[in-house]
């Protein structure tokens, strides 16, 4: 397989250099030196020292043609690195320099591999500069290292302490370690070496580091310990939320100095290894069976992009240190995702298919894109040799990953079987997000999409939109979880700290309950959802949708979804001529057949919201379909709505804001969803409101029953208010706490 997995990454990159020659940036007046990308500082500098490692690396395999103008590239691109440092001689492209920051080291980390296969090339020059970027790194980590307004090391639990830094803790001790272990006989060598020490410890450290006495490089773990990084199940409040990508980047960058150190015949510090181990084994339940990662927390950036791109490099490391025998595998099924979209590219670009807007508008962040995907391709060819044969799984990949995962404290829950991955993440990109697909079939895989996906869309005026969460607030969240599923509980502020011209602001003008319970089944969720506003206040929304499934529906499926209904078929093909909404016949439906979606309670019929635009995200990298309840209509003579054409409107909200009534009910609804569903099974699946007087609002509890594949009957009670209740379920009583949701299960007729 190795040598087969070799032959594919070059082969892409041989594909893409020629294409990527039009973000060539010579130097003009010195041909010795030019950049990829515009070469602005940060992650313009970043994207140059990934193309440098990308044509070092193609140019060193046998056969190439043109062989000698990609290793031309490649030098002149790491020269360009070295001269516009601090320490060099001249400014890049923006008229800066770079270095002696936070981030600095990463390009260098990312891209070092490829200096390797350019040692016979490079002049005396070219190594005296090298070794002046290096040392110069490594005596500002050791001596002046500062990030934000804090001086030194640092690591802390929470985004918002500006101190959780477990992926730059790691690449700055590699980056010291790296260092020393090149130039030994530099007087602050041994330093060096002993301060990467204390940066691989808090990379992947938790709160138990701070009292363990196992003793690392010689000093007890607590002894180095500053602060944790991860929560005590190694969940990550990286960019505020939980972040699997940054989980990602943390074991990437142990992977690069471990094969580094190894292929250069140096030794691989044991810190290195701190937790990784834990890391991977919570990371790998996080990982498609298509080599997708299953953000179970959102993403802030580009879809199925850089963090998904480091997943690569992460594979090789956890088949060479980490005795993972299923990462080679996943890794080439990760190898087809990146040739499916190459062959779908319009300019042989990599993203070329989904993201042309942005190479044609903003040529820096595209080509920080397009750089980490070669990058980690070169890296893929550099690294695999020194990765053995994998043994023999004992078991499926499903089976080795299933199981149930939680975060309590952070508000996070994973549930997963070969037939269902189930999750829910109070603390998600933009807060509360869930999960439920199968997780092995490709056609499921590539339906995920991150925001607010099974959670309202609510918005005042004043709210621009944007998938951040800046104008919600978490209130409470409760998990429990038990043997094959779990359930979740909380509440959420809507319509905070808004601004509208001239002068108004208003705040707390709704609060969303949520509940959501994966079965024990291994197919169901249930999900109940109540939007009350506040009790005290005329608040202005601009958009409501319940329910809020997301279908992603892009390159890795030829664009092409049959949603299934009572009545028939729907095709829909990426993208519609224009913005459209499209009317569900009954309350079910099923995606491609391998997803089903039930109405309880609680909606008029279900609407499915077309973009002639790619969705998902900051930077709208993908087409998504959004499948939504419609509420009930308001009594009254057109109601609030003003008829037909207005209520229906854009995606089935309101084409202008409309008042909304003190204590006012915005949504109030109960669904299923049923994961590898065909349309048949989804319309058999018996299930409906529980009698607890769901239609008496404002009372905060809710239920729902639904019939499970494993043929027991479900209960499902959201207790949304503060006082304990008791309901009586097919004859028996439930005691439901406050803030919690309760899962039973029953035989007799309700």
């Amino acid at each position: 397989m190795t040598h087969s997995l070799t032959d594919r990454a070059v082969t892409l990159l041989a594909q893409w250099a020629p294409a990527a020659e039009r973000f060539w940036n010579p130097v003009v007046g010195d041909d010795t030196m030019g950049c990829y990308g515009p070469g602005y500082i940060h992650w313009g500098v970043q994207s140059n020292w990934n193309y440098a490692a990308a044509m070092a690396t193609l140019a060193a395999q046998p056969d190439t043609p043109n062989a000698g103008h990609w290793r031309d590239r490649a030098l002149a691109a790491l020269r360009f690195a070295l001269a516009t440092h601090v320490t060099g001689d001249r400014t890049g492209n923006d008229g800066r320099q770079w270095g002696h920051s936070w981030i600095s080291m990463l390009g260098i980390e990312r891209g070092i591999h490829g200096v390797a296969l350019l040692e016979d090339a490079l002049t005396a020059t070219d190594h005296a500069a090298l070794r002046r970027v290096l040392t110069a790194e490594a005596s500002w980590l050791l001596h002046d290292a500062r990030r934000g307004d804090a001086a030194g090391l640092v690591a802390g639990l929470w985004n918002s302490s500006g101190h959780n830094v477990p992926e730059s803790n790691i690449w700055s001790g590699a980056l010291l370690w790296r260092t020393a272990q090149r130039y030994p006989d530099a007087p602050e060598a041994a330093a060096w070496r002993e301060r990467a020490h204390d940066y691989f410890v808090n990379g992947v450290s938790i709160p138990a580091d701070a009292t363990d006495a196992t003793l690392v490089a010689g000093q007890p773990v607590s002894a180095r310990h500053v602060g944790a990084n991860f929560f005590p199940n190694f969940a990550l409040d990286h960019h505020g939320y939980l972040n699997v990508g940054y989980m990602v980047i943390c074991v990437s960058n142990a992977a690069m100095l471990y094969f580094d150190m190894h292929r250069a015949g140096m030794p691989v510090p044991e810190s290195l290894m701190h937790h990784q181990a834990d890391l991977w084994q919570v990371l790998r339940r996080m990982i498609f069976g298509n080599g997708r990662l299953a953000r179970i927390g959102g993403d802030s950036r580009v879809r199925y992009a850089y963090c998904q791109e480091y997943l690569l490099p992460s594979l090789l490391f956890a088949a060479a240190a980490l005795g993972d025998a299923h990462a080679l595998d996943l890794a080439a099924q990760q190898l087809g995702l990146i040739e499916r979209e190459l062959a779908a590219s319009d300019d042989g670009t990599f993203y070329g298919a989904r993201m042309g807007a942005m190479r044609d508008v903003n040529p820096h962040y595209y080509t920080r894109l397009e750089s980490d995907r070669a990058c980690v391709l070169s890296m893929l060819a550099h690294y695999l040799a020194l990765v053995a044969a994998s043994p023999t799984p004992q078991q499926t990949f499903e089976a080795s990953v299933a199981g149930g995962w939680a975060e309590p404290e952070h508000g996070a829950a994973l549930h997963r079987s070969p037939t269902r991955l189930a999750s829910f993440a109070w603390r998600a990109r933009g807060l509360t997000q869930a999960l439920c697909l199968p997780p092995s079939d490709p056609q499921a895989i590539s339906t995920a999409e991150w925001s607010l996906n099974l959670a309202p869309v609510v918005r005042f005026l004043g709210d621009e939109g944007g998938d951040d969460g800046a104008h919600r607030r978490l209130l409470r969240q409760t998990v429990q979880t038990f043997p094959g599923g779990f359930a979740t509980c909380g509440a959420v502020m809507e319509g905070v700290d808004v601004h509208i011209d001239e002068g108004g602001h208003c705040t707390d003008q709704a609060v969303t309950h949520l509940a959501f319970a994966a079965l024990p089944d291994d197919r169901t969720c249930v999900g109940l959802q109540l939007v009350v506003a506040a009790p005290d206040r005329l608040g202005y929304v601009v958009e409501v949708r319940g329910l809020h499934l997301n279908v992603a529906n892009d390159v890795l499926n030829n664009r092409q979804r049959i949603i299934r209904d009572a009545s028939g078929e729907h095709v829909l093909v990426a993208p519609p001529a224009h913005d459209e909404v499209v009317l569900i016949d009954g309350m079910w439906l099923s995606v491609d057949e391998i997803l089903g979606l039930q109405v309880l309670y609680g909606a008029e019929r279900l609407l499915i919201g077309r973009s002639h635009e790619r969705q998902g995200g900051r930077y709208h990298s993908q087409y998504v379909e959004e499948i939504w309840a419609l509420p009930p209509r308001p009594a009254g003579p057109g109601g609030v709505f003003g008829g037909r054409g207005r209520y229906y409107g854009f995606f089935g909200g309101w084409r202008r804001p409309r008042p909304v009534q003190p204590g006012e009910v915005l949504v109030d609804l109960g669904y299923a969803v049923l994961a590898g569903a065909s349309g048949e099974v989804t319309a058999a699946t018996a299930g409906g409101p529980l009698p607890l007087g769901t239609e008496e609002a404002p009372a905060l509890v809710r239920g729902v029953w639904v019939a499970g594949a494993d043929g027991q009957r479900y209960a499902v009670v959201a207790n949304f208010g503060d006082v304990p209740t008791t309901v009586p379920v097919a004859g028996e009583s439930l005691e439901v706490a406050p803030g919690t949701c309760r899962v039973h299960t029953f035989s007799t007729d309700l």
